[in-house]
């Protein structure tokens, strides 16, 4: 079975290495001549701070140009050490607390201020063989947090000990740890310990590494006063080491110690399962001060055959290139890939390194985004067990990029390594990171790319104009960097396009501006032009009495120019994103966001996957499905094929929520524990109840994924920035829908098409330029007023522009809900008339356009800033609607409380129905301010569907509903939770039973496809989508991949399972269970494995003679 391949290839190359260097042919780092006697600039260079032989006439003379000269306290001196004389010390506490120790006084000079290395050969006498505890070798610290000692341990119970360097820094000390060592009486041994000043600490055993850790919070080791001993401890209890000790050295630096070194010079160790190019490449350079004539490399990962190359001669420094496949079609796990590397000259040579490999799961076919909109590359683990998929954490320097002048590394070299790094240990844990590129708005600082009025004078608001060419080749440049830097990691799934820019950006009066304009238009930039959101029809002379403009109105033609094209960041955008596609990644996607925070016209956002905007809950939960229709019109006037996510703010601001005390008034009869704790918090985390009505409110719209912003508001950090932790339960809640409704019905919620509603929202543009109208993404004033409204009404509106009704006309809607439609242009004026000749019905206000009369009118309502007195009035309003609409409109949806809100969607002849709970009464998080009811209570609820008949399914509870059928409807009773939402699958045929077909046997590394049927008493697959949780576990009952949910479209889904080659053989057990009703079922495969099996004879005796066997 060909599972490996090994290339392999010659090639000298230059490392930089700390200091000292040998005169090598290249900078490499050369290891040091541990294994005979130090001399010349090995024992008395600069950088050598004590060198100890114990030789010649002064066995106790520092050989160094230290002076640290030695004496003896309890230690003797011997003439068998490794090169000469030797120190020896003895046994101490529990034999006998007293120093064996040589001994020399504090000097500046023995505390390194940087890195440094410890070095020496031992001999172990007889009494390390027994459960002496442990030696001090060489200490300098005592118990203080200062300096270093370097410690052997006691035995563990195979006899091995480990070695332990403690280091202080002043305020702490830690400690690093060695592997394992197996000591034999009377054999010599060299022992070295490295450290960076940076957290790195290295062990070396005979020239082979022995364990190494970082630790990120330590520095250099801060200088103490203690004397340095060797040989044993400071002071009592004394623990002095029994044996021999030989050329004791302290040096500077991090020296080398090690053959043949094996450096990775591919910087991903974990890789998708069936990933191509999955490869380890190696560079082996010989740190010999002499030439190689030669070495054998065996590479093996854990369990496969392993390959056997033979490495040429080298000359010192120089190195050879190896590289080697990662057979992905591994199961999912962790790998050992081990290198030995032996060699006979220029002496005997035998190490083995390890580099620990990763497979990971491919993703399933449709799993929900949960995107944490923020940094989350240091807090991986806490953001994955809340339920995210996505975070930002991949950084781009567009400081460097624009210094270029074209496409570049996204990041210096150190920089760009640990970004790599991060994007590994990401994909190590299921995650995904993200970058967030705003290379247009990082320009914001040069005056030669800022806005002008019409003077010439740079704008005073802040930003840059977009219509500058170099500026779109920078963006593109930007996408270009970033795609090469990191376009071929599987962890880089997504990128943010220039986030919450177009607030900044006004009408521009650069000569391109205008010759942009006279080319799109053949006209001049009209002389009324100046803010971005018009100008108001009142301050202008001679305007139309009835309030129609013509279509080609100047001023309508140049902000329709302005907000498509005009202000150029919907072509920056688009720009970035040329730039990132070139790494032809298909699963990579990109956002743009605040996406609505613009007037209403088609494109906002240029070529981006997706649309989002964030949204504060506040007052009313429910004011999210106002922004996320909002996006949902914009991007169906979008690039082909352009969805939508949501985001819902995690962070709430304080001044509009529970305001601080002000100087000089009572004080607050009430605070919350919060405002006791952090009186100063600017920003506070969203209440669990608003959570949860925001996420089913967004999740019933056809979204494709949710976002949250806020980490340092959703879980405890040590920041003290403004976003507060102030609400302990928000995380869990957060967590608790994710489980409960994204993993499970994700699939399904992003299956699942939109209906056609029958009423229109027209959000005007023409209204928005001339009166200053519109929402602009914060779902307020009077139209965001209406919008609950309609929603608290029953209704299911649907947001059109004034380009919809142009491009698409009003056909397939019974009623047109025009709020602050003050100015409309002459062709939306007629279209919008002959829809209600036609019989549709038309709900206006005073506002309206007097061009059309409304059917209904409603009273202009401004909120007042009490939470339960607007909500109030806006449910009265929707009463009244409601009466006046009943008698002429049938919905399809009906819930009997005021409180429930529905929303429909549908495939085929299944009704997948939305239910929210909103309702809500103050409680005692801020609900004592009066701006905002955060505690949610439960509510019961009547339900009408308008159909002759179906079969209802609870989707969350996986349960059928018992339902009755009259006069053409389905109607049953739900409870909900506090802000709870419910999701209810209607179908026109009951479920029966999930059947299950397959393979009965698969070999391994083959394919297996399974199936799964929701079918009716008949057999029939249901004409719906119906999630549908597949699990299949090996004869150990390991979870195998492609685990997980799915959505069965028209009752079916296929899962191709691959058979890896070394998954386990015998029976292997899937399992379906449809979501819907509850039903399961089962069924097994074997995975065929060798024959015979037990491999070999076996003795069976006594085996079934269960006793605790002796000993």
């Amino acid at each position: 079975m060909k599972t490996l391949k090994l290339l392999a290839s010659v090639a000298l190359t230059v490392f930089l290495g700390a200091f000292p260097t040998h005169g090598a042919e290249s900078s490499v780092q050369l290891r040091e001549s541990w294994n005979k006697p130090y001399a010349g600039e090995d024992a008395s260079g600069s950088h050598v701070l004590g060198l100890w032989t114990f030789d010649g006439e002064e066995p106790l003379r520092d050989q160094s140009k230290g002076g640290h000269h030695l004496t003896l306290q309890g230690a003797e001196l011997s003439a068998q050490g490794k090169f000469g004389g030797a120190l020896v010390s003895k046994p101490g506490w529990p034999v006998t607390d007293a120093a064996h120790c040589a001994r020399c006084p504090d000097a500046p000079g023995l505390s390194p201020p940087d890195a440094f290395t410890i070095e020496m050969w031992l001999c172990p006498a007889a009494e390390l063989a027994t459960d002496y505890p442990e030696s001090f070798l060489l200490d300098k610290k005592y118990v203080s947090d200062t300096d270093y000692q370097l410690v052997l341990s006691g035995p563990s119970k195979d006899g091995s000990r480990t070695l332990r360097a403690c280091l202080g820094f002043g305020t702490h000390s830690a400690n690093w740890h060695s592997d394992p060592i197996k000591l034999e009486t009377g054999a010599w041994i060299h022992i070295a310990f490295t450290y960076d000043a940076q957290g790195t600490g290295s062990f070396y055993l005979n020239g082979v590494p022995w364990g190494s850790r970082q630790d990120t919070g330590c520095g250099p080791v801060t200088p103490g006063t203690r004397p340095l001993t060797i040989g044993d401890r400071n002071g009592s209890y004394y623990h002095g080491f029994p044996g021999l000790m030989d050329q004791i050295r302290i040096c500077r630096g991090v020296l080398e110690f090690r053959s043949l070194a094996v450096q990775r010079i591919f910087d991903r160790s974990c890789f998708v399962r069936m990933e191509q190019k999955a490869k380890q490449c190696f560079r082996v350079v010989n740190l010999c001060r002499d030439a190689l004539p030669g070495a054998d490399v065996t590479i093996q990962l854990d369990g496969e055959k392993p390959i056997a190359q033979q490495i040429p001669a080298l000359k010192s420094g120089a190195s050879f290139d190896l590289n080697y496949q990662v057979d992905t079609r591994l199961r999912p796990g962790d790998y050992a890939l081990t290198l030995r590397l032996r060699a006979d000259k220029p002496e005997p040579i035998d190490t083995t390194e390890r580099i620990d490999v990763r497979i990971v799961s491919r993703p399933l076919p449709k799993r929900m985004p949960v995107v944490m909109w923020g940094g989350i590359a240091g807090d991986l683990d806490r953001a994955k067990e809340i339920g995210f998929t996505h975070g930002l954490g991949v950084p781009a320097d567009v400081g460097r990029i624009w210094e270029a002048g074209g496409p570049t590394s996204p990041l210096e070299e150190e920089r760009l390594k640990a970004a790599r790094a991060a994007l590994d240990e990401a994909l190590s844990k299921g995650m995904t990171l993200i970058a967030g590129l705003s290379p247009g708005a990082s320009m914001r600082s040069k005056d030669e790319f800022r806005r002008v009025t019409r003077d010439g004078k740079i704008n005073p608001r802040e930003d840059i104009c977009g219509l500058f060419p170099e500026l779109a080749r920078f963006c593109e440049n930007v996408g270009i960097s970033v795609a090469n830097g990191f376009g071929d990691h599987p962890a880089f799934g997504a990128a943010m396009i220039h986030t919450e820019v177009r607030d900044h950006a006004s009408p521009c009066f650069h000569e391109h501006d205008r010759q942009a304009y006279r080319k799109a238009t053949g006209a001049e930039i009209p002389a009324d032009v100046g803010s971005p959101r018009g100008v108001a029809y009142d301050k202008l002379a001679d305007f139309p009495k009835n309030r129609v403009i013509a279509d080609d109105d100047p001023l309508l033609k140049y902000f329709q120019w302005y907000w498509k094209r005009g202000d150029g960041w919907n072509e920056l955008n688009s720009a970035v994103v040329r730039g990132l596609k070139t790494a032809g990644r298909k699963d990579f996607w990109t956002w743009h966001d605040p996406a609505v925070r613009v007037a209403s016209v088609y494109g906002a956002g240029g070529d981006v996957d997706y649309l989002s905007q964030w949204t504060y809950s506040y007052p009313d939960p429910i004011r999210i499905g106002l922004a996320t229709d909002e996006l949902l019109a914009m991007a169906g006037g979008g690039p082909k094929g352009q969805q939508v996510m949501k985001m819902t703010q995690i962070i709430w601001y304080r001044g509009q929520t529970a305001p601080e005390p002000q100087p000089g008034k009572p004080a607050p009869v009430y605070l919350a524990a919060w405002e006791r704790e952090q009186p100063d918090a600017p920003f506070i985390t969203i209440a669990p109840m608003h959570l949860r009505e925001a996420f089913w409110t967004k999740i019933a719209r056809p979204i494709k994924g949710i976002m949250y912003h806020g980490w340092q508001s959703l879980v405890p950090v040590d920041s003290t920035g403004g976003y507060r932790f102030t609400h302990p339960e928000t995380q869990h809640e957060l967590k608790r829908l994710i489980d409960g409704v994204v993993e499970p019905l994700g699939p399904t919620l992003l299956s699942v098409p939109p209906v056609q509603s029958d009423v229109a929202f027209l959000e005007s543009f023409s209204s928005e330029m001339f009166a200053r109208r519109g929402t602009y993404g914060w779902c307020g004033g009077w139209a965001g007023n209406v919008y609950h409204a309609l929603m608290y009404a029953k209704l299911q509106p649907q947001i059109i522009f004034d380009e919809t009704v142009l491009s698409r006309g009003l056909g397939g809607f019974r009623i047109l809900v025009m709020p602050d439609c003050d100015v409309l242009t002459k062709t939306v004026a007629e279209k919008i008339n002959a829809f209600q000749k036609a019989g549709g019905l038309i709900v206006g206000d005073e506002r309206t356009c007097p061009a059309v009369k409304p059917d209904i009118l409603l009273p202009v309502y401004a909120r007042t800033g009490r939470a339960d007195a607007d909500k109030a009035a806006l449910q009265k309003l929707a009463g009244e609607l409601r009466k006046q609409l009943d008698s002429r409109c049938r919905r399809v949806v009906d819930t009997s409380s005021p409180e429930v809100i529905p929303y429909l969607r549908r495939y085929k002849n299944t009704d997948y129905v939305f239910l929210v709970n909103d309702r809500r009464e103050y409680g005692d998080y801020v609900g004592h301010h009066g701006r905002v009811m955060e505690n949610g209570l439960a509510e019961e609820t009547g339900v009408k569907l308008a159909r002759s008949g179906g079969y209802v399914y609870d989707l969350v509870r996986h349960c059928g509903i018992s339902v009755s059928h009259a006069s053409g409807e389905v109607e049953f009773d739900l409870r909900l939770g506090p802000c709870d939402g419910a999701l209810l699958m209607v179908s026109d045929r009951a479920i029966d039973q999930v059947k299950l077909a397959g393979p009965a046997s698969v070999a391994r590394g083959s394919k297996a496809t399974w199936v799964a049927e929701v079918v009716d008493e008949a057999g029939k697959p249901l004409s719906a989508i119906v999630p549908v949780e597949i699990t299949v576990r090996d004869p150990a009952g390991r979870c195998a991949e492609f685990s997980g949910a799915y959505a069965a479209v028209d009752g079916r889904v296929d899962v191709t399972l691959d058979i890896a080659p070394n998954d386990a053989p015998g029976m292997w057990e899937i399992e379906a269970v449809d979501l819907a009703s509850g039903r399961r079922t089962g069924a097994a495969m074997r995975v065929e494995g060798p024959k015979p099996w037990p491999p070999q004879p076996v003795d069976t005796k006594d085996a079934a003679n269960a006793v605790q066997p002796k000993g």
